[in-house]
């Protein structure tokens, strides 16, 4: 199966080691983000859309739909912040998690406004704060 032709979608399977060109049901770019599991310590893998943060980091959306409990990739990422974004030609860069707050969280709000506009939306589905987390790589 070739990526080029065919556009994945959010419930497709996943080649998780080379995954290609992945998307958000909004129509976001995504990729595969390893994390470890906060209880097991196992590998964990999930699809999360992001934005592009200068050329080493991505913000990602804890967002879940707007489903009243956060993604578990956001609790592996607070207890274990070293992870992995795999790319859709299979890199794999390692990554350091930091959750956003204060003016930084704004600032990335309004860009999701922007960007992404399905994503502020889920905030009027939630009355939790949707965690904003950036992933800035760690091998340079």
């Amino acid at each position: 199966m070739t990526h080029t032709h065919i556009r994945w979608r959010p419930g497709d399977p996943v080649d998780w080691e080379r995954p290609g060109e992945l998307w958000t049901a909004g129509g976001l770019h995504a990729f595969v983000l390893e994390t470890t599991g906060a209880k097991s310590g196992l590998r964990r893998r999930a699809v999360v859309g992001y934005l592009e943060d200068g050329a080493d980091a991505w913000l990602v959306m804890g967002s879940k739909g707007g489903a009243p409990t956060n993604p578990r990739w956001v609790y592996n990422l607070a207890t274990h912040p070293e992870a992995t974004v795999v790319l859709a030609d299979g890199r794999r860069v390692p990554v350091r998690a930091a959750r956003l707050a204060g003016a930084q969280l704004d600032h990335a709000w309004e860009r999701l406004a922007e960007e992404a506009p399905e994503f502020p939306a889920y905030r009027s589905r939630t009355k939790r704060e949707i965690p904003v987390i950036r992933l800035e790589r760690q091998d340079r």
